[in-house]
């Protein structure tokens, strides 16, 4: 009789530890999975946000090239003289457009009316018809990349708006010369792209050479 009462009770120990052993391993699995799991998407977010800011380090250093750029290329034709029909700054577009040919990226704003560099903020892909590109007019262009390294790969634009009005005609006048008279005052915008052309860097100055 003891046999066979001890025998079936033996059994069902046996049962209820295998369930419990199962149930340990199932959970230490689950926990090693999700361990797992959490550590693989720290390492992606990480990498994520390093990536963003070496795009974010790009535009920034795109726009300000762009942005010295405008600077030296708006000095140079001041030094070069504002006359004759072929002179950069000879002439500037109505209120509130911008110029085209020899007067590309020049503007003049007007009350009420939108900055021509706002879409360069609001559309997914900066429109490449507003401002010019760096180097138009002084030649200046990108450095060739090596393979594997990071860098722009799109050339920066910029904008250049007249912020000082003359009467018309006289924008700047056949005599100007650097330090003398009245001085110009500009605004000069510039974009920077990174490799991936969703991430901008938008700088700003005003220039009074």
């Amino acid at each position: 009789m003891l046999s066979a009462t001890v025998a079936p009770c033996l059994r069902r120990g046996n049962r209820a530890e295998g369930s419990t052993t199962l149930l340990l391993t199932a959970t230490m699995l689950l926990l090693v999975a999700a361990t797992t799991l959490a550590g693989l998407q720290f390492l992606l977010a990480s990498r994520q946000v390093v990536t963003y800011q070496l795009e974010q380090e790009i535009a920034f250093r795109a726009a300000e090239t762009a942005l010295l750029d405008a600077e030296a290329e708006l000095k140079a034709a001041l030094g070069n003289g504002a006359s004759g029909v072929d002179s950069r700054l000879a002439a500037w577009p109505p209120p509130g457009q911008c110029g085209a040919g020899t007067q590309r990226g020049l503007c003049r704003p007007a009350p009420g009316r939108p900055p021509p560099w706002l879409n360069w903020l609001d559309s997914r892909r900066p429109d490449e018809t507003t401002g010019i590109a760096m180097g138009t007019f002084s030649g200046v262009t990108l450095p060739a990349l090596p393979p594997g390294a990071a860098g722009a790969g799109a050339m920066p634009r910029y904008v250049a708006e007249l912020m000082h009005e003359r009467p018309p005609g006289e924008w700047l006048g056949s005599s100007y010369t650097p330090g003398t008279g009245q001085r110009l005052r500009f605004r000069i915008t510039a974009l920077g792209l990174g490799r991936d052309a969703a991430v901008r860097s938008l700088l700003q100055s005003e220039f009074q050479p």
